[in-house]
C-alpha cells in the first residue's frame, strides 16, 4: 500500500522495500548482471587478453589436477628392472 505522504506528492507507485532478503537478493543480482555484462564488453574489446587469460587458467588447472591425480595414486607394488 503507498503512503499517505507520497499520494500528496503525486507518487501513486509502490515503494521499494530494501530491508527485507528478497529485496537485497533482486539487488545482489542486478550488481552480478550488471558486472557479468562489463566483462563481456571488456572480453570483446580486448580479445587477445581474454584467450591469453584463459590459456594460463587453463594450463593451471590442467598441472593442479595432474599433480593431485598423480598424489592421490597408490604406488605400484611392480618393480621395474631396466
Amino acid at each position: 500500500m503507498a503512503n499517505v505522504k507520497n499520494l500528496r506528492t503525486g507518487f501513486t507507485g509502490e515503494l521499494d522495500e530494501t530491508g527485507t532478503v528478497a529485496a537485497r537478493t533482486k539487488q545482489a543480482a542486478g550488481y552480478v548482471k550488471s558486472e557479468a555484462g562489463a566483462l563481456a564488453r571488456s572480453a570483446q574489446d580486448h580479445p587477445s587478453a581474454t584467450s591469453t587469460a584463459l590459456l594460463i587458467f587453463g594450463a593451471a588447472a590442467f598441472v593442479a589436477g595432474y599433480l593431485i591425480g598423480s598424489a592421490s595414486s597408490p604406488q605400484s607394488t611392480r618393480r621395474s628392472y631396466w
